[in-house]
């Protein structure tokens, strides 16, 4: 029987004509079945604060950056990902995109007047996985925005959104829609002893990735990140959680050998897991900068330090699935 051929790598300088000039990770919605415990246990446990609740019920969450809001739980039957949202810089870079879209023959939806709290102009868009994801527009910052905050009193103290990585059954096409539709650059892989990726991850500009997919055997979302400020702050975070015992800790922390962050990972009051990072790796150079391709037995690649894997290694799903 013939291998699977892995998706295509791209990478090299960012292409004008595919890029769709996203800044960065903007905030991410999910589904909760009480958004209202949901927002409270964030609030309590997870060091977010409540900023507003909507006609709707949607619950939103900042963190200690500079965004409106980082995370919103919206009214659903069962958890999962609503969608997920991209910051770009200016209306006309939000048109520019969603007409680019379309000449790929993505359908697009504009969206002129939100009914959601403090957020302006959209364009929505689904992968060809079906998760939906939203073009709109927020804070811009020079450099990453944990660099530029002032280091929280509190902890644990989540700056802002990072990246999000889904699961999807047939990496091929999400790859090449990431990379070609959005114009996303791939940063690194982890794959199987076939070559086939397991984990992939991709970068807007210079952060490692703002975005990525998990093999997997159901569309869903694998893992959210919220970017902390220093080692001290996630040290600081991991040490309170534990101390007040009411979020379930799973793993870490540690450091990652792709992305080269420090982490460590839990779940939300609906089982999402959650991860919490510091120093990112940047890249600099795009047309210097191969992909890196990890082996899923070499245990560097999750984590640098111990070797360890995480507790969710080799099975297709955190339990319970969340879509």
């Amino acid at each position: 029987m013939n291998k699977p051929i892995p998706p295509k790598q791209y990478f090299g300088p960012f292409v004008p004509e595919h890029d769709l000039g996203i800044d960065r990770m903007h905030y991410i919605a999910l589904k909760s079945p009480d958004p209202k415990a949901a927002a409270e246990f964030a609030a309590e446990n997870m060091g977010f604060f409540l900023v507003h609740v909507d006609e709707a019920g949607r619950h939103y969450l900042s963190g200690h950056g500079h965004d409106n809001y980082s995370l919103v739980y919206v009214p659903g039957d069962e958890a999962g990902l609503e969608h997920l949202s991209f910051v770009l810089f200016s209306s006309s870079d939000l048109e520019r995109a969603a007409t680019l879209l379309e000449r790929q023959g993505v359908a697009v939806t504009r969206i002129e007047n939100s009914d959601w709290w403090k957020r302006g102009p959209a364009v929505h868009f689904e992968l060809p996985s079906g998760q939906r994801m939203e073009l709109t527009l927020g804070v811009n910052t020079p450099a990453p925005m944990a660099s530029i905050v002032a280091p929280p009193a509190d902890a644990p103290a989540p700056i802002c959104a990072d990246h999000a990585i889904l699961r999807v059954t047939d990496l091929e096409p999400n790859y090449e829609f990431v990379s070609r539709a959005m114009g996303l650059r791939e940063s690194a892989r982890i794959t199987n002893d076939a070559g086939a990726p397991i984990l992939g991850f991709f970068r807007s500009h210079t952060l490692f990735h703002c975005f990525g997919f998990a093999r997997s055997g159901y569309q869903g979302i694998h893992h959210i990140q919220f970017t902390l400020k220093n080692p001290l702050a996630l040290y600081a975070a991991y040490e309170a959680m534990k101390e007040k015992g009411e979020v379930e800790l799973l793993w870490g922390p540690l450091r990652h050998g792709a992305g080269h962050n420090m982490a460590f990972y839990f779940h939300d009051k609906d089982r999402h897991l959650i991860e919490y990072s510091v120093e990112e790796e940047i890249v600099l150079n795009d047309e210097a900068y191969v992909p890196r391709v990890w082996s899923a037995e070499d245990r560097r690649g999750s984590d640098e330090w111990e070797g360890t894997k995480p507790p969710w290694f080799g099975t297709t799903h955190v339990d319970p699935v969340i879509k």
